[in-house]
Order: structure tokens, then sequence, then C-alpha cells
């Protein structure tokens, strides 16, 4: 996977302080690792988009005061709840070789069989929940639906990805194709409709 250089400022912990980096562009935050201090930082906003606007998951090298950079992902972000400003950003620091529980996305690929009978498409899960080595973790999974037809779906279960563990159920359905409602259904739900207005 692809992975992203940010640079950032050590900065001291505080809200009086993370409130000034706000005001001035940048956005307060903490990476953490194992059997590590947690290190307090500030990052420009502008250079966080393509780590916080995006369908994919990505590893991110971070270099604070010109140091050494640390390879993390994003745990958490914290967004204003009226102007959805990012506020604060957790990065978790990996090693390789070390697995950790992280959310991948899951693209459809491919032109449904079904949706050329006239189906219709339903994504359903969008991302996954894994275990995985972070250092080798896809940026997203791809789930083909060529063979996918009407009133079909496909499951967890019927995908696989070498070095990612899936840890939800693996009956999840993550796309499915119904059948388009006929000329019948529709009538059927309009009456249903009109008999519902007349019982008022």
């Amino acid at each position: 996977m692809s992975q992203i250089i940010l640079k950032a400022t050590k900065r001291e912990p505080g809200y009086k302080i993370a409130r000034e980096l706000r005001n001035n562009g940048s956005v307060p935050c903490v990476y953490y690792a194992k059997n590590q201090d947690p290190i307090h930082f500030s990052i420009a906003t502008l250079d966080l988009r393509p780590v916080v606007y995006t369908a994919e998951a990505k590893m991110v090298s971070l270099v604070v005061d010109n140091g050494a950079g640390k390879n993390a992902i994003v745990k958490d972000i914290m967004f204003d709840p009226i102007t959805d400003k990012i506020l604060h950003i957790d990065f978790l620091g990996v090693a390789a070789g070390e697995k950790l529980n992280v959310e991948i996305p899951l693209h459809l690929v491919g032109s449904s069989i079904g949706v050329r009978e006239g189906g219709v498409i339903d994504h359903v899960l969008h991302k996954a929940h894994c275990v995985v080595d972070p250092t080798k973790m896809p940026e997203h999974i791809d789930v083909d639906i060529s063979n996918l037809g009407v009133n079909s779906s496909i499951h967890l279960k019927d995908i696989s990805v070498p070095g990612v563990e899936f840890t939800d159920r693996p009956d999840a359905v993550i796309v499915a194709c119904h059948a388009p409602k006929t000329g019948a259904d529709v009538a059927d739900l309009t009456q249903g409709e009109v008999k519902l207005v007349g019982e008022d």
C-alpha cells in the first residue's frame, strides 16, 4: 500500500494550546505506540486531507520536527459536530510483524449478471473489520460481482485475501442483487396505500 509522509511539529498538551493551533490552521494530534510515551504534535489541516477525506486505508510516516519517520495508522478522528472541522487525530504506531485490528474498505468491481437481467445492486457492507499486519495492509479489498445473479448475494466468507483475517461474522452480506419490482408489485403497493387511507 502507498504511504503518506506527514510533517509535524511537536507541541505541549493542553486545551488552550490546542485551540490556538486550530485557530492557526493546524490540528492537534497524539501518537501512541506500545511501550512508548505519547507524543503530542500538530499537523497543518490541509496536509491531513489525503488521510482523512479518503475511502482508502492509509499508512502514514510521521516526521516530527524533522526526526526519523514513525509508521502509523489513524486510530481516531474527532470532528466538530456543527462545522465538521477536524478537531483532533490520534495516530497508532505500528511495527513490521505486529498485527492490529483495522477497518478496510470493500470495493465492488465487475459488471453483475443480475444487473444485466434488470436486477438492482445493494452494497450492504462497505468496510470489513480485519486483523492484519498494517505494513502489508491493502488500501481496499476488491469484491468481484461479475457472477452475481438476481436474488443472490456475496458474503464475507466468500472472499479471501492473503494476510487478512476477517473478524466480522462470516455470513455478513457484502452485496446483494435484488429482483426489480414488477408492475404487479407496484399495483399491490398502491392499492395497499389507498386502502390504508380509506380506513383512517
